[in-house]
C-alpha cells in the first residue's frame, strides 16, 4: 500500500457569475453554479499546477517521480510533467509521466503512483484542468479552473490508499474531434451513465474492502455538474458526506482537477481514524477508492480559496476569446 504524506490545491481568484453570462448569450433558466473559477490570462493548466505543486512539496524537493493528470495542456506535443520538473526545481534525472484522455485521470494517476513507490520512494502526483467552453456551451459545461497535488509516498503519511474498485461503459459524453479547441458534450448521457457507473464502483468498492459506504466521513467525487453529484444519493453516500466537498455548485466543473480539489478539503477536515472515500468518474468510467486517515493531516485551507474576487463578463469574454484567437 501507498501513503499521502503532503498535498495541495490551488484556485485561480477570479469569478464570473454565471447567471450574467446566461442573461449575455441568452440563455434562460436557473444557473448551474453560482459562479465560474475563471484563470487569468497568465494562467493555465501549466502555471495552476505549478501552484499545487510546490505546496504540496515544501521543503521536499526530490520525488523520485512526476505524474501529471490534464486534459488541458497549454501547448501539445511536449511532456506538461517534464516541463513542471523543471519549473520546480527538481533534478533533471526525475521520471516524468503525463496521464491524460478523460476527466477521471487522477485515480489512474494514484494507481500508478502506488505502483512506483516501492521503486523510486515517493511520486509528486498533480491534476490540473481549464477546459474553455466557449460562449453560450459555457452554460451547460460549466467550465472553470483549478488544481490539487499529491506526495505518494511508501510510508510516513497521514492518510493510507486503499481498496479499489473500478466500474465502466462505452459512452461518448464527453470528447473532442481531431484537434479542436473546444469538447464536445452530451449532458443526457453524462447524466443517464455517471451516476450508474459511480454506484457500481462504489458497490464493488465495499465488497472488496469490508466497509460500509455509510462509514465513511467524507465523500470525494468528480464533480462535472450538481446532478451528477445528486445521482449518488442512490449509491447510499448520504449529503452530510458531500457537504464539505461539493463545490461544483458554487464554482463549476474542473475537470481531471475536481476530485483532487474534492480530496483536499475532505483532509482539511478530517482527523486521525477518518475515511475518505474518493471517487472518480470520465468517459464512461469509474474508480472508487477506500483512504484512512492515519494521523492528522496538515490542512492547507483550500476552502477559504472557494470564494474569488468577481469579475464582470466582459472580462470573461474577454479572457475566454483570448484563448480561442491566440497564444497566451
Amino acid at each position: 500500500m501507498a501513503e499521502i504524506s503532503r498535498y495541495g490545491a490551488y484556485l485561480p481568484k477570479y469569478r464570473v457569475p454565471l447567471g450574467d453570462v446566461q442573461k449575455f448569450f441568452g440563455r434562460p433558466g436557473r444557473p448551474r453554479a453560482k459562479t465560474l473559477s475563471i484563470p487569468a490570462l497568465d494562467e493555465d493548466a501549466l502555471t495552476m499546477a505549478y501552484e499545487a505543486a510546490d505546496q504540496a512539496l515544501g521543503n521536499e524537493r526530490a520525488p523520485g517521480a512526476v505524474l501529471v493528470a490534464t486534459t488541458s495542456p497549454p501547448f501539445g506535443l511536449r511532456k506538461v510533467s517534464a516541463t513542471l520538473a523543471r519549473a520546480l526545481g527538481l533534478p533533471e534525472a526525475t521520471p516524468t509521466y503525463d496521464v491524460g484522455g478523460h476527466p477521471g485521470g487522477l485515480a489512474d494517476a494514484f494507481g500508478l503512483a502506488e505502483s512506483l513507490v516501492a521503486a523510486v520512494g515517493s511520486v509528486l502526483v498533480v491534476t490540473s484542468d481549464y477546459v474553455v467552453s466557449f460562449e453560450e456551451k459555457v452554460c451547460d459545461t460549466l467550465g472553470a479552473g483549478g488544481a490539487a497535488a499529491f506526495l505518494v509516498t511508501a510510508s510516513g503519511g497521514f492518510a493510507r490508499l486503499g481498496d479499489r474498485a473500478s466500474a465502466g461503459d462505452e459512452v461518448y459524453d464527453v470528447w473532442y474531434l481531431a484537434r479542436e479547441r473546444e469538447p464536445r458534450y452530451r449532458l443526457e448521457v453524462l447524466f443517464e451513465t455517471s451516476p450508474k457507473v459511480m454506484r457500481a464502483a462504489i458497490s464493488g468498492l465495499a465488497d472488496a474492502s469490508g466497509i460500509a459506504t455509510a462509514d465513511y466521513l467524507h465523500v470525494a467525487a468528480s464533480q462535472p455538474h450538481p446532478q451528477v453529484l445528486r445521482g449518488l444519493g442512490k449509491a447510499g453516500i448520504s449529503p452530510e458526506q458531500l457537504a464539505h466537498t461539493s463545490f461544483v455548485g458554487e464554482i463549476g466543473n474542473l475537470g481531471t482537477a475536481s476530485l483532487g480539489v474534492a480530496l483536499a478539503l475532505s483532509f482539511d477536515r478530517s482527523d486521525t481514524g477518518d475515511k475518505v472515500l474518493a471517487v472518480s468518474y470520465g468517459a464512461g468510467e469509474s474508480i472508487a477508492q477506500s483512504i484512512e486517515i492515519i494521523s492528522s493531516p496538515p490542512a492547507v485551507g483550500i476552502e477559504d480559496k472557494v470564494v474569488g474576487e468577481a469579475i464582470d463578463v466582459s472580462t470573461y469574454y474577454l479572457w475566454t476569446r483570448g484563448r480561442q484567437a491566440e497564444p497566451h
